[in-house]
């Protein structure tokens, strides 16, 4: 189970520290991270959940934001009766116990080992549950086994439900209900993997069609300013987004472990030309029960000065084959010769692709519109910007009037990211937006100078 479905009812967990301690737990967050989610949320978790990527992404100064869930926790102390009571000390009439503002990175990294260790910040007590909390008693497995053939779930999901309520068998029942209830009120149809029980990005294969969706983010990983919480930004979006194919270009090194450690578990990664100081990435997503990765290949473009590659991933989505291209094509207007060279042998070699399926090309293709008329094989491909109604708010991907990072003293508007699909009556492109269009007030920048490009396909 994913931590969005694990943590989306956790709003019965009943103490800040508890709260504090399970969005560590279950989401790898800092304390002061989390601390800082629970204040603009006034301790609901769920909430708390939500704006959690927003709070990572941002470098602010924290001590007014826990204060005030120091101020808050303090007028609900009286009468709550779900705060722990140390044995062997009086019960403490301030949670800034709890809830202490780290001086230091290192003092926020022993809180998180205190936290997940049942210690109360400041001290070696560790917590203990109210007896107004039904609690199982005998074997903690029958109450997995009961839980699970009542709902009809997994027994990891029941286990998962028992954790987080600390072994509450009402509680967790109650979690799972509400959660069944609301995907069935869902307008989206959700698959699930027999074998891991994840739920996986909107795909029903008894639908006709089923909807694919695929995002392609030039991420601006040449830029050191703000990268970090930049590039938390992107990983944001894609987990909100929940994309089944993600392309990426301008990726660079600082960047690799941060994908595998925050996504890999729910998508298989193919790494470009990592020779080059940047380059893409693929990829797919894992949450499917069908899922399968049949090729994968990097090609260099020999003539290119500015180190550019296709990656290719060839994959099985529900027994329909695909083949996922990306590229960052030559850049600047002075390289027009070679960006139309590497264009026309991205085409010509999705052309002789003897494999079945569909084949869709994203990427910074950093293309002028009149260099389109001068590629041969083009009229084997749709445009997806144009065969959607070429909205004009999802032209200009490239755009200095609205995109301060480039500081740009220059107003220019390019369409330099584009997906094409080659011809078929197996997917139809359906619609086409923009994405990371939100500035980040951590760094005064937006996640990427490129506007991502967010495109839903109906697959037959």
């Amino acid at each position: 189970m994913d931590e969005t479905e694990e943590l989306e009812e956790a709003n019965l967990v009943r103490t800040t520290e508890d709260a504090v301690g399970w969005l560590i737990e279950m989401t790898g967050c800092s304390a002061q991270h989390a601390k800082i989610a629970l204040s603009r949320t006034s301790g609901d978790i769920s909430d708390a959940l939500d704006v959690l990527p927003t709070v990572q992404s941002e470098r602010l100064s924290t001590e007014q934001e826990v204060r005030r869930l120091i101020e808050l926790a303090d007028a609900n102390s009286s009468s709550s009766t779900g705060h722990y009571e140390p044995s062997g000390h009086k019960k403490s009439s301030s949670m800034k116990d709890v809830i202490e503002i780290p001086d230091s990175d290192e003092e926020m990294d022993r809180d998180v080992t205190k936290i997940k260790n049942g210690v109360i910040s400041g001290n070696n007590d560790v917590r203990e549950h109210n007896d107004d909390v039904t609690r199982i008693h005998g074997n903690p497995e029958s109450a997995v086994s009961r839980i699970s053939k009542k709902l009809g779930v997994s027994e990891d999901r029941a286990k998962a439900a028992l954790k987080m309520t600390g072994n509450d068998e009402k509680s967790a029942v109650d979690i799972i209900s509400r959660q069944l209830r609301k995907r069935k009120r869902s307008d989206e149809p959700v698959i699930t993997d027999s074998k891991t029980s994840e739920v996986g990005p909107a795909i029903n294969p008894a639908s006709k069609p089923w909807e694919l969706v695929l995002l392609s983010w030039n991420i601006d990983g040449l830029c050191e300013r703000g990268i970090s919480e930049r590039f938390s930004a992107v990983i944001s979006e894609i987990k909100t987004i929940n994309p089944h194919v993600v392309m990426l270009q301008e990726v660079v090194e600082e960047h690799v472990e941060r994908i595998r450690s925050t996504l890999g578990k729910s998508y298989d990664v193919t790494l470009g030309d990592r020779s080059s100081s940047y380059f893409n990435v693929i990829l797919v997503t894992r949450k499917v029960g069908s899922l399968k990765i049949l090729d994968k290949n990097v090609k260099k473009f020999p003539t290119s000065i500015m180190g550019r590659h296709l990656v290719q991933v060839v994959c099985e989505l529900f027994g329909r084959q695909f083949k996922f291209y990306t590229s960052h094509l030559e850049s600047m207007k002075d390289h027009s010769a070679e960006r139309i060279k590497q264009l026309d042998k991205v085409l010509d070699y999705m052309l002789k692709e003897t494999r079945p399926g569909v084949s869709i090309f994203a990427g910074d293709m950093n293309v002028r519109d009149f260099e389109i008329s001068r590629i041969k094989n083009i009229q084997n491909f749709e445009d997806v910007w144009e065969c959607t109604g070429r909205d004009p708010t999802a032209r200009y991907t490239w755009d200095t009037t609205a995109n301060s990072n480039t500081g740009a003293p220059y107003k220019c508007k390019l369409r330099f990211d584009r997906i094409y699909l080659r011809k078929t009556t197996e997917c139809k492109p359906t619609k086409l937006e923009l994405v990371g269009k939100t500035k980040l007030c951590s760094c005064d920048m937006f996640p990427s100078d490129h506007w991502g490009l967010l495109a839903r396909f109906a697959v037959k």
